[in-house]
């Protein structure tokens, strides 16, 4: 718990990824829930602002996730079970 907590605002995708990973189910690059490496149980809900470079697709969407994206808003650890696509 004391390293879910640590992960604030500011940080960026990659130092994110050392605590928690991706979690199934849909997702956009810019808003995605992580479950904990420790146990997928806990998850929490992030948004990015995105870093600089080109990720935009034709039709102007972004479509890359990348690791220098910065931490915007997470909320607070929750408990749920695994969703799996």
């Amino acid at each position: 718990m004391q390293k879910m907590l640590k992960v604030r605002p500011g940080m960026t995708r990659a130092e994110l990824r050392k605590v928690f990973t991706t979690e199934g189910g849909i997702w956009v690059p810019l808003r995605r829930t992580f479950v904990a490496k420790d146990c997928p149980y806990f998850k929490v809900d992030v948004e990015f602002r995105m870093a600089t470079g080109s990720g935009i697709s034709d039709s102007g969407v972004d479509v890359a996730e990348r690791e220098s994206d910065i931490i915007v808003k997470i909320s607070r650890p929750y408990l749920e079970f695994s969703v799996t696509d």
